[in-house]
Parts: C-alpha cells; structure tokens; sequence
C-alpha cells in the first residue's frame, strides 16, 4: 500500500477515534457486512469454482467544520468455508483452468481522504483514496458487485453553477482494483484525468459531454484518450414515463501505447415505465478491427452479462469487437412491497466479421423487507455458439448494514 495514503489513514482514524482536541468535530460510523456464496460452472473447465466469503466494510467520518471532513473505510474479505476458485491474475496450480471470480481474500483501506463541501457554491473537493464512477461505470467503476470494491488514488471536482449544470473533473495517479495487491495486474500507477460535464432539461432528461485520458506507467496498452457524449432521457407522459439512453464515443491510443487504436462506442436504449416497472430495449457496441485495435475499458466493471465473459473486448478469428443486443425489464413485482427483480436476455456478435458468439440469460431477485438487512439471488446463464462454452453462474447473498 502507498505509504502517504496509509499515513492519511491513519491520521484520519486518529481524528475520528474522539482523541482529537477540538471541540467542534463530530463523528459519524457506518459498517455493513456482506456475505456471498458464488458458484460458477463453464463446460469442459477442469473444476467448478464455488467461491464462499464475506465482506467486512467499516467506515467513519469526521466533520471538521467550514466544510472540511475526513473520512477513512476498511474493508476485509474472508473465505469462509474451503471453497476453489481461481482469482484473476493470482496463479493457482490448485485451481487453474477454474472459472474466476474476482473475490481475493484481503484486508486494505479502500477509501482515506479529505474533502470539502460548500452548500453556497454547491461545490466538492475529495484529495485521497476514493472510490469512482463515471455515469453508469462503463469507463470508470468502483466495481460494487464485487466484495473488494475497486478505489483510486487522486483528487476530485465538482462543481453546479447553476440548478442545471455540473462540471466534474477528476485526476487519478494510481488504480486498486478488485483483484487485490497480491494480483499481477491489482495495482497500476497512472497519470490520468476524466471530466464529465451535465446539462438538466426538466422533463427531458441530462445531456452530457465527458472525456477519459488515460496514461499508465506500466500498462502502457491501456493508455488511451476516449471523449463521448451522452443523454439519459427520463419523459413522464400520463401514467407511462418514457425512458432514453443514448451514448457515443471515440477511442485513439495514448501516451506510450504501442498499439494504434481508433475505435467507437456506443449505446443505444429505448424504454418505458409502467407501474414501476422498466421494460428495455437496447443495443451497445465495443468496435474492433484487429485483435490490438479495439475499443477498451480498463477501469470499467463488467458489462454485457453477468456472467463476466465480457470483461474485455473479445477476438476470434477474423472476428472481433461486440455488438451486444438486449431486452431488459426491472423492478417491484406486483402484489409486494419488498421484492425487486431485474431480468436481462442479450444475443452477441462481433463488430467485425460473421462469427456468432452465443447468447445469455440474467435474472435476479432482492428482498428488502427486513430493516437493515438486503435478502438476494442472481442467476446467469451464457448458451455458446462459437465464442466461449456453455457457462452457468449464480449467487445468493445477504447484506446487512449497521
């Protein structure tokens, strides 16, 4: 762990541990724990990975006064029973060849930093370890899902001129990601930037311009300049509130990067809401012309599919890229008050090329019901054609919160 964030850390701890002389700071806690059993089967691997842990986040805040706080989160993962399962990026002659699962064992400080908020100016500053996301986490995810959240070293802007507009600006030296310390890509130093800037339209929705600079010291092939622009469109109309999503953006490598990239993204969705319900239909492309000129997203958690087949931007052959087609619907389900649902079915080919690469069905429930506490399922399942083999993934997990 970089020592000046570990130092921040525990000056922070020390803060809010009530040992400080200043009478003006007042502490707020919080910690959750998370436990997860995952299991994860893919035809003709050589075992199946079943993954049993618990998450452990404890995390204080300290109000400083004229707007300054600290604010500091451990987080702990543990294997619970002697479950196999391959970590990416750890090697494992026990478990090679397993289907992974990104859930390490490990103690660290996901988040430490300073921050400072100004109600009058409706601006906020972070300087520290924290974690980010970027719009719906495309291109930059703290990763959530998974039980070792992915955070940043680096500082953060934001800023609303008025009701309507907000400027975000963020710079980042250095990426933690879920893998974990012990992993062969789990730490990578970086200096890299991102903005986003968001313009409201009541009864419209958000128009939004955004850009990521990447710049890796060591990870030189993910060093990419990517600038995009987006709509979230969100139109109540009677008792139907129509639903929007449109994204584009263009990709060319950076820096060191040996590799020439220039490539597209985009996201296209239409939808509607009714009685509270969201019924989807969309489309997302990562585009590719080689197995080194492709569109991609190194501090993205995954998308298109639970299954995490996709991490990254796929090849085969003479084919390459990934043209994701869906349907979605998300919600309560009637008749409760405390059950939520979300189901996903997706068909995948590339953006270049005739290969068929295989279809996935997700579906997921929660319950909310009990105070504090968050009852869950997910179950996904990837039906091969000439991508990948038969894949079955589900989890059921509880999360309680005090």
């Amino acid at each position: 762990m970089n020592r000046n964030i570990l130092s921040a850390a525990v000056c922070a701890c020390t803060a809010l541990s009530g040992t400080s002389a200043l009478a003006d700071i007042t502490t707020e806690y919080a910690s959750s724990l998370r436990y997860r059993y995952e299991y994860f089967d893919i035809d003709e691997a050589p075992g199946t990975s079943k993954a049993s842990t618990a998450r452990l986040s404890i995390s204080a805040k300290a109000n400083l006064g004229s707007g300054f706080s600290a604010f500091a989160d451990f987080e702990a993962v543990e294997q619970i029973f002697e479950d196999e399962y391959a970590v990416p990026f750890i090697p494992d002659p026990e478990t090679a060849g397993y289907p992974t699962i990104g859930d390490p064992q490990g103690a660290e400080v996901n988040q430490a930093y300073i921050a400072y908020n100004s109600a009058s100016y409706k601006t906020q500053l972070r300087v520290g370890r924290q974690e980010v996301v970027l719009n719906n986490g495309r291109f930059i995810s703290n990763s959530a899902w998974r039980q070792n959240h992915q955070s940043f070293n680096g500082a953060t802007f934001s800023i609303s001129p008025t009701d309507s507009f907000k400027i975000d600006y963020g710079y980042l030296s250095r990426v933690l990601r879920v893998t974990g310390e012990e992993a062969g890509n789990g730490r990578a130093n970086m200096e890299s930037h991102f903005y986003n800037l968001a313009y409201s339209v009541k009864d419209v929705g958000v128009f939004k311009t955004y850009g990521v600079l990447l710049d890796f010291d060591t990870e030189i092939t993910n060093s990419t300049d990517t600038f995009g622009i987006r709509f979230e469109g969100n139109m109540p109309m009677s008792d139907i509130r129509f639903l929007a999503t449109l994204d584009y953006a263009v990709q060319q490598d950076a820096g060191e990067n040996p590799r020439e990239i220039d490539q597209n993204y985009y996201l296209v969705e239409a939808g509607v809401q009714v009685s509270g319900i969201n019924y989807v239909i969309g489309q997302t492309a990562l585009e590719a012309s080689s197995a080194t000129d492709k569109f991609i997203t190194p501090l993205a958690h995954p998308h298109n599919g639970w299954t995490e087949l996709f991490l990254n931007n796929p090849s085969l052959g003479d084919s390459h890229g990934l043209e994701a087609a869906y349907l979605s619907a998300s919600g309560k389900i009637p008749g409760t008050q405390n059950l939520f649902f979300t189901g996903f079915y997706y068909l995948y080919s590339p953006s270049t090329g005739d290969a068929d690469y295989g279809s996935e069905f997700d579906f997921s429930l929660e319950y909310k019901g009990i105070a504090k506490t968050l009852l869950g399922w997910r179950f996904a399942q990837y039906m091969a054609d000439d991508l990948f083999q038969d894949a079955l993934r589900t989890s059921v997990y509880v999360a309680y919160t005090f």
